[in-house]
């Protein structure tokens, strides 16, 4: 592992500055319990045009910004939530997740999974969690005023967030407020808390890669002033997926979501 340690940095040494691994760094004590509530209207703000692989990292980073939290707490969350593989290799919180029944699905767009919760709703079913950190509609029934709302990355996490800082001063700790946004049952809690855990630390490991990736591919002036974003570029696509890989095969893997 240290040989592969060492490899990992020289090679990133030309592409991003960074740890060699996740398991060197040890993230500060989390602030989550000092979020202001008034940085979490329940409305959907302005997104970046930016591709799904990039969607929630920026949104999730843009709320932890908008707080002052350096821990990324809430980051580590999203991958517990949402956390996938993408086709070109890339590890990313996926924004057109849905769970309902204990199972995960990632839609390839938003209308995709919009048309499912509404077919799922339909059906009956009222247990859905949705979006990037899987706000449940049947528990937070007034966090969005539409499906729309609730799949804009923006508005998902900011209302995340608002929710476990409330947690966090209704349990009196944050290990017993992350356990609570899973989960009333204990141990299910319990389960939920010990990933987010190690996803912390995978995440501690990877900020410059996260930080390229929120960043979304590189533009002209030109296009980006006609808001026209192309898809991500070859080269683009392999730089990260490189960096990806380096991260995910790192001491302390990142944990996808489980079906419970």
């Amino acid at each position: 592992m240290r040989r592969l340690a060492g490899l990992a940095a020289l090679l990133l040494a030309g592409l991003l500055a960074g740890p060699a691994t996740a398991a060197e760094v040890k993230p500060p004590a989390a602030q989550i319990g000092t979020w202001s509530t008034a940085l979490y209207a329940p409305r959907a703000l302005p997104s970046r045009s930016l591709p799904p692989e990039a969607a929630c990292i920026d949104a999730i980073l843009a709320a932890e910004r908008e707080a002052g939290v350096t821990d990324h707490m809430l980051l580590a969350m999203g991958f517990t939530e949402a956390g996938r593989m993408t086709a070109d290799r890339l590890f990313t919180v996926w924004p057109w997740t849905v769970n309902t029944e204990g199972a995960s699905q990632y839609f390839p767009t938003r209308e995709e999974a919009i048309a499912f919760v509404r077919a799922a709703q339909a059906r009956g079913t009222r247990s859905i969690d949705v979006g990037c950190l899987q706000v449940n509609l049947k528990w937070h029934p007034d966090a969005f005023p539409d499906l729309e709302t609730a799949f804009d990355p923006r508005a998902n996490a900011r209302y995340a967030a608002r929710f476990l800082g409330d947690l966090h001063r209704a349990q009196g700790s944050l290990d017993a407020a992350i356990a609570r946004y899973h989960s009333a049952q204990s141990e299910r809690g319990a389960a939920y808390r010990e990933r987010v855990g190690g996803n912390r630390r995978w995440v501690a490991g990877a900020m410059d890669y996260l930080k390229a990736l929120a960043a979304g591919p590189q533009v002209a002036t030109s296009q980006a002033a006609a808001g026209a974003l192309p898809a991500w570029g070859k080269a683009e696509l392999g730089r990260l997926s490189f960096l990806s890989s380096l991260y995910a095969n790192a001491a302390v893997r990142p944990l996808l979501p489980t079906a419970e």
